[in-house]
């Protein structure tokens, strides 16, 4: 069994992500957003999922606590989901902000390489988006596993370690395949942790 934290970065479905990894039969915990990545660490969690919240990545950095810092430096499994996804870029020098077509609804998803996290998921899936922001400039070391017709950067990957983001909203669950993205993240942190 693993035990990974759900961060309350604000979003109204971030208490879904700790109920889906339970519903896994995984542990979880929703944690606040003021966590640290030593305090992580500490309570001896063996992944981090960030959920969505209403901040703007361009200019509301401050008001996502240790998000970043965390997203850099964990050695840990870290999913990030949409601003999370979007906070990746500058935390390792690239850019994002205000998306030139946002997304919202139901949205197709065209996956270009499955690679750990996307297992299972086919060529294409449909999934739920609700963001005015997306990541403009991907930063190096950093891989494209998805797209959609309106995003470039729909989940990502850095190159050396667990560290995933996707953009759209894997935790409400209304998306066909959502679970599954959780199912292979579980996985990946049993793996890390051996």
């Amino acid at each position: 069994m693993v035990k990974i934290a759900a961060v309350k970065v604000g979003g109204q479905y971030n208490h879904l992500i700790a109920r889906t990894i339970m519903d896994l039969g995984e542990e979880s915990e929703l944690v606040p957003l003021s966590i640290t990545l030593q305090e992580l660490e500490a309570q001896g969690f063996d992944g981090v999922v960030m959920g969505g919240g209403p901040q703007r990545v361009a200019d509301e950095q401050d008001k996502l606590g240790n998000l970043a810092d965390i997203i850099r430096n964990a050695k840990m499994p870290v999913l990030a989901l949409c601003v999370a996804h979007q906070l990746i870029a500058p935390a390792f020098g690239g850019k994002a902000g205000p998306a030139a077509q946002p997304e919202f609804g139901a949205i197709e998803v065209f996956v270009d390489d499955e690679d750990d996290l996307l297992k299972g998921m086919g060529p294409s899936f449909k999934t739920v988006q609700s963001h005015n922001d997306e990541i403009l400039v991907l930063p190096k070391g950093f891989s494209v596993l998805a797209h959609s017709e309106k995003c470039r950067y729909q989940v990502i990957r850095h190159a050396n370690r667990p560290l995933f983001g996707a953009q759209f909203h894997a935790e409400t669950m209304q998306g066909e395949k959502d679970e599954v993205i959780f199912q292979n993240f579980v996985r990946i942190c049993k793996e890390s942790g051996k």
